[in-house]
């Protein structure tokens, strides 16, 4: 009778350390990505903004990154997303935005761009962004945007 409570035991012991070994996540990313804030709306819409930096050499004098803004609906589903992606170069005492792109991704197709630019200046990717809903055609809602992505004269992003 004992060899058969000593057998489940051992067994939920194997299990439960196997379960231990398994990594928490699948996919390596070479890629840091950190949650800055989170804005909320009035109408329960909020927008979730995360700086993306690139895993660079230690010894790198440049840094390259990218600075995402995405609207999510009341119901929590991400509608669009706004992106700048600067590069730049950094000395210890001061740092230079060397380049700049912007793009955006629109998940609701009820939601349009109306307007996106993006400019450097100094050590900042700067980018504005205008997205409007319609619905049967008319405007609801429009949602502007500014957002810039800064690096540190020791290469961090802001």
């Amino acid at each position: 009778m004992t060899k058969f409570r000593v057998f489940p035991i051992l067994l939920a012991v194997i299990v439960l350390i196997s379960n231990l070994m398994i990594p928490v996540s699948a996919e390596e990313n070479d890629n840091k990505s950190n949650e800055i804030i989170t804005e909320y709306f009035d109408d329960g819409s909020y927008a979730i903004i995360t700086i993306i930096e690139e895993d660079n050499n230690s010894r790198a004098t440049t840094k390259s990154g990218t600075k995402a803004y995405t609207y999510y609906s009341s119901d929590d589903e991400a509608q669009w997303t706004y992106k700048i992606t600067g590069t730049f170069s950094y000395t210890g005492s001061s740092a230079t935005c060397t380049a700049v792109s912007d793009s955006y991704t629109i998940v609701n197709d009820n939601w349009h761009m109306s307007s996106h630019s993006c400019s450097k200046s100094g050590n900042t990717a700067s980018g504005t962004v205008t997205m409007k809903h319609k619905f049967l055609g008319i405007t609801t809602s429009t949602v502007s945007r500014n957002l810039t992505l800064t690096c540190s004269s020791t290469g961090v992003l802001s």
